[in-house]
């Protein structure tokens, strides 16, 4: 499920980084008076990590990975070669491998370091509950019940707010905003076009998709390179049921 959050994350505020997540250091001893807090671009992005809930959107994936025939049909999508092929082109544009550095340098120089957790799903071939078939609702459905635990709106906001401090996160944010020229370029490609087109075969809104990735990492305006870029609506909080979750189980983290 690397993959999946590859495109659903946003080929993301953590694509591609290295290291694990550890506790910041104690400060300089002795001197007179407060001193300032280093730039630790480790933990303003581990602030962002923590606003999602990974352990009750890893049984979301598994769910509709076990019985919803579009959310399996993205995923065979993004398995395929077309998928990996698009994938490696992606990461191997130049300026986003310079990104990655300089990301991975300003790490080395934090407290902590960060990292996209790897997450282990246990998938059967019969439900643990037999109540899971009947919670999917298709991939309109999957997105709906994904802003429950990936709250689009609270990242937002906390980038904002870093973004508008001056150190090292408003650095990272005009970095990565910079990006959006390698994502257009990525588009127009023909590989990328080849799983854009089989995806809105298998009824994958792939404009709501781009508009995701465009919204969370401030890409807004849009040239029209790709099919998946003739519109961009705006998102609007969608009003969800309760979440589905196993006995005993808990939606906090």
């Amino acid at each position: 499920m690397r993959a999946t959050y590859a495109w659903i994350f946003v080929l993301c505020l953590s694509i591609g980084l290295s290291g694990g997540a550890k506790a910041p250091k104690g400060g300089p001893k002795g001197g007179v008076g407060p001193v300032a807090p280093p730039a630790d671009l480790g933990q303003d992005l581990m602030d962002i990590y923590g606003l999602i809930q990974f352990k009750p959107m890893n049984q979301l994936f598994v769910r509709y990975l076990m019985n919803d025939a579009q959310f399996q049909a993205f995923v065979r999508i993004l398995n395929s070669n077309a998928g990996f092929t698009a994938r490696w082109r992606l990461l191997s544009q130049p300026e986003l491998v310079m990104f990655r550095q300089w990301v991975n340098q300003q790490l080395l120089l934090s407290h902590g370091k960060f990292e996209l957790e790897e997450m282990e799903m246990c998938v059967t071939l019969i439900n643990r509950y037999p109540y899971w078939s009947g919670t999917v609702s298709g991939w309109q459905g999957f997105l709906n019940e994904l802003e429950m635990y990936f709250p689009q709106y609270a990242i937002q906001a906390q980038i904002q707010a870093k973004a508008l401090l001056p150190g090292i996160f408003a650095e990272f944010w005009t970095r990565l905003q910079a990006l959006q020229v390698v994502y257009e370029r990525w588009l127009a490609m023909p590989t990328t076009q080849t799983i854009v087109t089989q995806m809105q075969t298998e009824g994958i809104d792939t404009v709501y998709l781009d508009t995701l990735i465009r919204n969370l990492l401030g890409w807004n305006a849009v040239n029209g390179t790709a099919t998946t870029t003739t519109t961009s609506p705006p998102l609007n909080p969608t009003v969800l049921p309760g979440a589905v979750m196993p006995p005993g189980s808990s939606l906090i983290l």
